[in-house]
């Protein structure tokens, strides 16, 4: 290949969103991003793959295998990936493994995989494997992309620095919550509470929050205030970028449409019921991806409040999904990988439906500054 077909490569693999990773694969079989998707949704080289736990050498010793999972088939110029020995495309290679092949999965991080192939154990991208993985014990495993969240808090800072380890030494993400913006927690750790950053974690010392809740492990909450599942999501605000302040006013404006109560049977159709994403519904521009290049459009951010949905109800056995569909080949970038749920046209669309025999409350809130949080409750 000369080097003007190289460039040109480059340029469509960061246009359709792939994973940077060209020396494990080079893309993949599936559709490139339509039109009309939040450019600010979209996946790039730096934000694709993030390590998420640093320096932690792979081992499944005293651990229950998950799942079984598919590589991922790829174009013919690249038809295997690289099994690391850490959270790293620097680190040592385990093992190459061919697409088609199947994985056994250990555990399950925002960009990496825990998994055993042949007697080899190490980290694979979540990029490279195929999200309709096999649940080994459905009755106590959730599904894959499901991710609990044990508590919800409110913040105190103004703003609220979110560090990317458990230490106040450690560096800050750059997202920064501000005062009174609302967090779901996945555990704490040393006296900081973890959250899903992106598509690593982040850690907020317990002295920045208020108003903790605990989120019941089940359908049976200790009270009509107590939640049965949570999820958070992070974005960026007052960067002075073209577009996003409208962005995040979207996303505060689609939480009032989100908040509601489904009866038994009921359907959300979100295009319809949290759009339609027009001026005179109450958005503002924002980036989209339009005939090849970014440009305003109404709406955009909605695709997070979708995304942030999608990962809440997907922890309530009484939700269907009834259509789904994520941004690309690269997903969302604000979420972990195979988690984003893309709306905004007739191609992309987010519906579910209440098959529990009693009602379902969501609640979903945004201050506009860095964080939105949607908690589901048990109706009466």
């Amino acid at each position: 290949m000369n080097g003007k077909l190289r460039l040109v490569a480059l340029c469509l693999s960061c246009l359709l969103a792939l994973s940077p990773l060209a020396a494990l694969a080079q893309g993949t079989e599936e559709t490139a991003v339509p039109e009309g998707v939040e450019v600010e949704g979209m996946a790039t080289d730096e934000e694709d793959v993030q390590v998420d736990v640093l320096g932690q050498v792979a081992s499944i010793k005293g651990m229950t295998p998950l799942y079984t999972a598919r590589i991922k088939p790829f174009v013919s110029n690249g038809t295997a990936i690289r099994m690391r020995a850490q959270q790293s495309g620097d680190s040592a290679v385990v093992c190459s493994i061919r697409a088609g092949k199947t994985i056994t999965v250990y555990a399950v991080y925002p960009s990496y995989v825990l998994a055993e192939y042949e007697g080899n154990v190490g980290y694979v991208i979540r990029t490279w494997v195929d999200e309709e993985m096999t649940t080994l014990d459905p009755q106590h495993t959730p599904p894959y992309g499901v991710v609990p969240h044990q508590f919800v808090a409110t913040v105190t800072g103004d703003p609220t620095p979110v560090y990317q380890a458990p230490s106040l030494k450690a560096p800050e993400h750059t997202i920064h919550p501000g005062k009174g913006s609302k967090v779901a927690i996945l555990e704490f750790v040393n006296g900081f509470a973890k959250v899903i950053m992106w598509r690593s974690y982040g850690y907020i010392h317990a002295s920045q929050l208020t108003d903790l809740v605990v989120v019941a492990q089940g359908d049976e909450p200790m009270s009509s205030e107590t939640p049965i599942a949570a999820f958070c999501s992070f974005f960026e605000y007052n960067t002075g970028k073209e577009g996003n302040d409208g962005r995040c006013k979207n996303i505060v404006r689609s939480c009032e449409s989100m908040t509601r109560t489904m009866q038994p049977g009921e359907v959300l159709d979100f295009n319809a019921d949290v759009g339609p994403y027009k001026r005179a519904n109450g958005y503002f521009p924002a980036p989209v991806l339009i005939d090849g290049g970014s440009q305003l459009g109404y709406g955009g951010g909605t695709c997070q409040s979708s995304s942030t949905l999608y990962n809440a109800i997907r922890q309530v056995s009484g939700f269907t999904v009834l259509k789904r569909r994520p941004h690309g080949p690269g997903c969302a970038r604000y979420l972990p990988m195979h988690q984003d749920a893309a709306v905004g046209n007739n191609e992309l669309n987010f519906i579910f439906r209440n098959d529990a025999a009693y009602p379902l409350r969501i609640v979903a809130e945004s201050t506009g500054e860095g964080t939105l949080c949607i908690q589901v409750f048990k109706g009466e």
